[in-house]
């Protein structure tokens, strides 16, 4: 038995004004499923996993903070004063008769210690004592004329103990006369009034 189809022609004016409306009315529809399955997909909770991996995602790379190297205390590391390091004390050397200045210095520079040459100008027992001793010392090399500076004194000294003998060539007693090189640390100063006396604490005494 043979089929007969039958051919459509092409759809008419009407039939195509019913497609159209029926493609306009589902443009809204689409619109909404499309906006809701953004929002959808925009707000849906991650899992902790991809929460995670997203956080990660975001951090910045740190670099491994090296440990940090121990600074060396530079407490109590004062560095040592000589007439080439602190003018104050070329000054102080220099000086004839200047009761200010040797004030001055000592008040700014007590506790401080400071390295010179020196000689011994005379030595006193202290009291009763007989190894104990008050040193004076000037500056120089010199104990007699054109004497320059304070009139240094170590007070209450033992030769062997308190002064610190260092040295190649260290003597069997140290008499007027013996050079030195003097690193000690001041005391204070007593003006005229007052003996005239700069009071020094032996760190290191160098025969010269």
């Amino acid at each position: 038995m043979i089929r007969v189809v039958r051919r459509q022609g092409p759809p008419s004016k009407k039939q195509q004004k019913v497609v159209l409306g029926v493609a306009a009315g589902l443009l809204p529809v689409l619109a909404v499923i499309i906006t809701i399955g953004a929002i959808t997909e925009k707000d849906a909770p991650t899992s902790p996993a991809a929460a995670t991996t997203q956080a990660t995602a975001k951090q910045k790379p740190t670099r491994a903070t090296p440990e940090s190297e121990p600074v060396p205390s530079t407490a109590g590391a004062e560095a040592v004063l000589t007439v080439k390091n602190n003018k104050d004390l070329a000054a102080l050397l220099t000086a004839v008769d200047d009761y200010d200045l040797f004030e001055d210095f000592a008040t700014k520079y007590r506790g401080r210690t400071i390295k010179f040459d020196g000689v011994v100008a005379a030595m006193n027992h202290h009291g009763d004592y007989k190894t104990r001793y008050d040193i004076l010392v000037f500056a120089g090399d010199s104990p007699g004329s054109k004497v320059t500076g304070p009139n240094f004194q170590f007070n209450d000294v033992n030769i062997t103990s308190d002064l610190r003998l260092t040295g190649s060539n260290i003597p069997d007693a140290i008499t007027v006369g013996q050079k030195l090189r003097i690193t000690a640390e001041v005391e204070g100063y007593a003006g005229p009034e007052h003996q005239d006396l700069f009071r020094l604490d032996p760190v290191s005494t160098e025969m010269r």
